[in-house]
């Protein structure tokens, strides 16, 4: 008797890419795709009704970050199991993935071997990072991360607006917004505002 398959459910936002998983786990007599969802409102929406045993979430989609929909799906279901396949691969988004309750985080480019025994290793209860992934978490977690609020003004920032603006937009006062861009300079070992942006998109805290 064949054991139950392992029931997955396939979140991209390209339709060729979805053919293209499902095409490489069609032959996989221990596995089967449930469902597919191209954006992150119908991932939330799928992942409740069919409670899928992995979750192949994509790091970029149309509504939602990739990571912001596993923290959801996380906060509402504890026991998900999601496998993050994302073309961005820094510290930084591996960092945020496995924070927001990702089992696992693998890159696109990655070889059909590498993501069969990924999602049979999440399936079976496990944590599954590629080597060179796995050490780019380790080198990120002994450095000093940006607060979200400080995310949040260096992204104001990357969008042009001044002090001024920032301190309107956020609510709050512009000695403050002062004091945090002190601190994001220092924290990126940067040189003004401006190169601050750019390491912070360099090493994937920022994402347009």
């Amino acid at each position: 008797m064949n054991p139950t398959p392992i029931r997955i459910l396939i979140v991209d936002d390209h339709f060729m890419v979805r053919v293209g998983i499902i095409g490489a786990l069609s032959q996989e007599t221990d596995m089967k795709v449930v469902g597919e969802a191209r954006d992150g409102m119908t991932a939330l929406q799928m992942f409740a009704d069919l409670k899928p045993d992995v979750t192949l979430m994509d790091g970029i989609l149309p509504d939602f970050h990739g990571i912001e929909v596993t923290r959801r799906i996380i906060a509402d279901h504890p026991g998900a199991r999601i496998l993050l396949v994302s073309i961005n691969d820094t510290g930084e988004d591996v960092y945020r993935a496995i924070e927001a309750g990702a089992a696992g985080y693998i890159p696109k480019s990655s070889e059909q071997t590498e993501l069969l025994q990924a999602i049979r290793d999440v399936a079976a209860g496990f944590r599954y990072l590629p080597q060179d992934l796995a050490r780019k978490l380790a080198i990120r977690r002994l450095t000093t991360p940006l607060s979200e609020r400080e995310i949040e003004v260096l992204s104001l920032v990357a969008k042009g607006m001044g002090n001024k603006e920032i301190a309107t937009s956020l609510g709050i006062a512009e000695g403050t917004i002062k004091t945090h861009l002190k601190h994001i300079i220092s924290k990126l070992d940067a040189r003004d505002r401006t190169s601050a942006v750019t390491l912070a998109q360099e090493q994937g805290i920022l994402r347009f």
